[in-house]
């Protein structure tokens, strides 16, 4: 017979994760830090909205509240209006009509309130809702800012709140294993530290292998989780074992799409083990696949090919191989366009860009620049700002400044003030890829 765990291996971990808040949490508890590791953390939150809606088990009131992170100035006023315009909102209501949780309660005190000691007013603001349901409730404010870069402000914003928290609220935050940025917290708050010990790598390979081991799909899967793991262990021979294997049978389902993914896989680990030719090879044979495939109606396609582009891209920069480069980013850049990807097509022209510098072709590189700020500017400034659209206009405003183009050189500044503020020309370009890959 199949254990619970076997066949629910989320469900399962949920549950495992219930339980140990049970044992843990209690009365006293001010602060619940999960302390996970990086794939862990949609889990977190997971948990958190089942424990919001009507499914949850804890007796505690679940709210999540995933608004960014701007400032310790400003985030008590952003977490206070974001809660004041849900409560107000019919759909909202009629979400959590369920749990009979929607008392009469007066929000007129928190609309439109200042800045200054935000984070008490929100405290009061969450307290006040608590006790207009019942004396009695306990309410989990579940503070997990989308996008969260690990700023340290963030972590003082969360100690001043702690400093005034109000016995029926609780605050639950997650901190990376890896990275932890809430190791201070004043010995004066009871907190309670959690280690779910999720191993999500095994879930995954959990809910793969419940399905039909005869099914291709099933097979392929397995097989690109077996790949992942010979990474791991840095171990070649397991690479290409798996990588054929994945080959031979994404080959019997006669689709295009599972035969380049997996061609991309083995190529991608390949790489990783520094084994830059035989990626290449792979990596070409994902290409050639997509492009059988395109006539195919398989949506997933073209997003495959525009993979191998840039994968090739990327390796022949790395080989220093840098007319090959140029060649694929460039291919990158107008597959792109045509799906209509400026993210991918901006960056494409940028690294395009570096790659002719090294060939000594400044004037190429000007070129390639301008195109891909002109192509940017056509996203909206929020999206820009998670883009690799600052780097670009750092590098373009350099070179309108050699080229005395004041016009371009204007434009450039403008619109990197309105989006990055005033000091956007000191953003470092680590800073500017850990944004776009946290976001």
């Amino acid at each position: 017979m199949s254990t619970f765990n076997e066949e629910n291996p989320i469900t399962y971990r949920i549950a495992q994760m219930q339980v140990k808040w049970a044992k843990e949490v209690t009365a006293k508890t001010q602060l619940i830090r999960w302390l996970v590791k990086k794939d862990e953390v949609r889990m977190i939150k997971a948990f958190n909205l089942l424990e919001g809606s009507e499914h949850g088990k804890l007796p505690e009131l679940f709210l999540n509240f995933q608004q960014p992170f701007e400032s310790i100035e400003t985030y008590g006023k952003d977490l206070t209006d974001s809660w004041i315009s849900l409560w107000n909102d019919q759909n909202s209501r009629n979400e959590i009509a369920h749990a009979n949780v929607l008392p009469e309660w007066d929000d007129s005190e928190y609309h439109d309130i200042k800045e200054k000691k935000s984070e008490w007013t929100f405290m009061k603001c969450m307290s006040s809702f608590a006790s207009a349901i019942d004396p009695k409730t306990v309410l989990i404010l579940n503070i997990m800012p989308h996008a969260y870069t690990g700023n340290p402000e963030f972590a003082e914003w969360i100690n001043k709140c702690l400093k005034s928290l109000p016995s029926n609220l609780k605050i639950a935050i997650v901190d990376l294993e890896e990275n932890p940025k809430f190791k201070n917290i004043p010995t004066y708050i009871n907190q309670t530290v959690l280690v779910p010990n999720l191993n999500m790598p095994k879930a995954v390979k959990e809910i793969v292998s419940s399905g039909d081991t005869n099914n291709p799909a099933v097979g392929v899967n397995m097989c690109l989780l077996n790949i992942a793991e010979a990474i791991n262990n840095n171990n070649e021979k397991q690479i290409h074992h798996w990588g054929k294997e994945g080959i031979k049978i994404a080959q019997e389902t006669n689709l295009k799409s599972i035969e380049a993914t997996v061609l991309l896989a083995y190529g991608s680990a390949l790489y990783q083990l520094k084994k830059f030719d035989k990626a290449l090879d792979l990596y070409k044979k994902a290409e050639d696949t997509s492009v059988e495939g395109l006539n195919t109606q398989d949506p997933t396609v073209p997003t495959l090919l525009l993979q191998s582009y840039n994968m090739q891209a990327a390796t022949y920069l790395y080989k220093k191989k840098y007319t090959k480069a140029e060649e694929y980013y460039i291919k990158t850049a107008t597959e792109a366009r045509s799906q209509n990807n400026i993210m991918m097509e901006i960056e494409a022209y940028r690294q395009a860009a570096y790659v002719v510098v090294k060939n000594y072709e400044k004037e190429k590189a000007y070129t390639f620049l301008q195109e891909a700020y002109k192509q940017g500017k056509k996203l909206e400034p929020q999206t820009q700002k998670f883009s690799s659209m600052l780097l670009v206009s750092i590098e373009l405003h350099k070179y309108a400044d050699e080229n005395r183009n004041d016009s371009l050189k204007n434009d450039i500044a403008k619109n990197a003030v309105d989006i990055w503020g005033e000091h956007w020309q000191n953003t470092s370009q680590k800073e500017v890829y850990k944004q776009i890959l946290t976001t």
